[in-house]
C-alpha cells in the first residue's frame, strides 16, 4: 500500500507539473494575443473578437487547476510566524491539522460546487458575453480543482511532511 501510494503520488506530482506547465505557457500566450489585438486595433484591421473572454475563462481554469500545483510546492501564501514559534513537534501537529481544516474545507466546496454543477447542467444555464459558456463547464472546472486540492491536502497527511521540501525545482517542469 505504501508503494501504491508513493506511485499514486508521484504520478500526480509530475500531472501537477504539467498544469503548471500549461499555466504558464497559457499565460505567455495571453500576452502575444493582447499585444496581437492591440495592434490589430491600432492598424485599423480589426480586432480579435473575443479574444479578452477566451483569456478571462483560461484565467479562470487556470488558477482554479493550479492551485494543487501551487500548494504542493509550498508557494502558496503561508504565515509562518505561528509555526516557526513553536517546537518541531507542534509545529507538525498544526500543520497536520491545518491540512485536515484545508481538506474539510474543499470537501464541504466540492460539495456545494456539485449541486450548483447539477442545477446549472438541469436549467441549461449559461454565460451570455461574446460567447455563450454553459455554467456548468465553469462549475466542472472549480469542483474538480477542489478534488485535486483536497487529494493534495490528503497528499500532505500522509507524506506527513511539507512537499515543498522534498522539491529543489520550483519551475514546474519549465
Amino acid at each position: 500500500m505504501n508503494n501504491l501510494f508513493k506511485s499514486f503520488d508521484a504520478a500526480m506530482g509530475r500531472f501537477y507539473d504539467h498544469v503548471g506547465t500549461l499555466v504558464g505557457v497559457s499565460i505567455g500566450l495571453f500576452a502575444l494575443a493582447i499585444s496581437l489585438d492591440l495592434v490589430m486595433r491600432l492598424m485599423g484591421i480589426g480586432n480579435l473578437g473575443g479574444v479578452q473572454e477566451i483569456i478571462e475563462y483560461a484565467l479562470f481554469a487556470g488558477v482554479f487547476l493550479a492551485a494543487p500545483w501551487v500548494l504542493r510546492l509550498g508557494a502558496h501564501v503561508r504565515v509562518d510566524l505561528v509555526i516557526s514559534a513553536l517546537s518541531t513537534r507542534a509545529a507538525r501537529v498544526l500543520d497536520r491539522l491545518l491540512d485536515l481544516l484545508g481538506f474539510t474545507i474543499c470537501a464541504l466546496l466540492m460539495f456545494y460546487g456539485t449541486i450548483n454543477l447539477r442545477d446549472a447542467y438541469a436549467f441549461g444555464s449559461m454565460q451570455m458575453k461574446y460567447f455563450n459558456v454553459p455554467e456548468w463547464w465553469l462549475l466542472t472546472v472549480f469542483v474538480v480543482s477542489f478534488v485535486l486540492l483536497g487529494i493534495e491536502f490528503l497528499s500532505r497527511m500522509a507524506r506527513g511532511g511539507d512537499a515543498a521540501a522534498d522539491h529543489d525545482d520550483l519551475s514546474g517542469g519549465m
